[in-house]
């Protein structure tokens, strides 16, 4: 993969990448769903740029995760123990735990690919 500078401003197609990840659906909720599981409604995600050697990558390499997956904000009227009980770990739990329930960064990365071109983008 080429790796572009993350902490630089947006290009066009970076910005309108972002935004439509941000849209929706999350990606660990997306596995979820693909086992028969709940996930998230889709109502807005975070952005989870990737990284390589701890150092984030370019813009072009990110996939959306709800509050729960990226940031461990349970869902109203949810307790954090609830949330693991139903929807698994954060991203906050751990990347290897949370890799070992949903996929590597890699997976989810053309996870989110394959539901973008499958919308059009």
């Amino acid at each position: 993969m080429r790796k572009g500078r993350s902490t630089s401003t947006p290009t066009k197609a970076e910005a309108a990448r972002i935004v439509a990840c941000k849209e929706g659906p999350c990606m660990a909720c997306e596995v979820l769903r693909e086992y028969g599981k709940d996930g998230c409604d889709g109502g807005g995600c975070d952005y989870q740029h990737m990284k390589s050697g701890n150092i984030r990558m370019g813009h072009m390499y990110g996939y959306g995760l709800c509050a729960w997956h990226h940031r461990r904000i349970p869902f109203d009227g949810c307790t954090p123990s609830y949330m693991v009980k139903i929807y698994g770990p954060s991203l906050l739990d751990g990347g290897k735990t949370f890799a070992n329930a949903y996929g590597s960064e890699q997976e989810l990365w053309e996870r989110q690919n394959q539901i973008l071109r499958e919308n059009g983008y």
